[in-house]
């Protein structure tokens, strides 16, 4: 990345930081993925139940690898080998009452707000109320200039890159943007925007300053 890039991100950054605060967000930074597994191994104690909504983000920075060991006995493993839709949906029903609850945001907002896009909604649900802490980790890719273009990231790039992730046939997938389709297959069903977190502090904003996730 060119140095006027990483000016830009700097300070847009900044400006999402000050925003957040302000709605009520704890805000921390870290400067890349490892830095970024150490803040969350500092914060998440090892006896506590932790629940987490799907995310490249999270893969892409090797949380499983870590909270999926025996020093965090009590991590809810949607994911686990073999694991049966039953048990994977009492997982996510759960997760909701989490002392932890780790996931990303499709897009976050300068003005301090985050747009998720979700298929069942246990992501969404949990993000805004249930779990003691929430934990956001996003990359400084997904900073939107205003609600208008977060919920454009949110629809036209994180949706669509989803749709090819889990090799669906719809029409985004073709046409490379969202149509709002109506298909059977649908994923993007539920849209949540948080302006401010309540109770105030309870959910903690970690932004990475890379690139990562959709």
């Amino acid at each position: 990345m060119n140095d006027e890039n990483l000016k830009l991100n700097e300070k847009l950054l900044e400006i999402a930081k000050k925003s957040l605060i302000k709605n009520g967000f704890e805000v921390i930074e870290a400067k890349n993925k490892i830095e970024a597994i150490e803040m969350l191994q500092n914060i998440i104690a090892k006896d506590a139940t932790i629940g987490t909504g799907g995310s490249r983000t999270l893969e892409e920075i090797g949380f499983h690898r870590i909270f999926t060991t025996k020093d965090y006995p009590n991590f809810l493993d949607r994911n686990a080998p073999d694991i049966s839709s039953d048990a994977q949906k009492s997982i996510q029903k759960r997760s909701l009452t989490a002392d932890y609850f780790v996931c990303s945001a499709n897009s976050i907002t300068t003005d301090g707000q985050l747009i998720l896009i979700d298929y069942t909604g246990n992501r969404n649900a949990a993000a805004t109320y249930g779990p003691e802490k929430r934990i956001f980790v996003l990359g400084w890719n997904k900073i939107t200039t205003s609600l208008e273009n977060g919920l454009k990231r949110a629809n036209n790039t994180a949706a669509v890159l989803n749709n090819i992730r889990f090799n669906m046939s719809n029409p985004c997938t073709t046409v490379g943007y969202c149509v709002n389709c109506d298909s059977k297959d649908k994923l993007c069903r539920i849209k949540t925007i948080i302006s401010r977190c309540e109770p105030a502090c309870s959910a903690v904003i970690l932004f990475v300053k890379e690139d990562l996730g959709f």
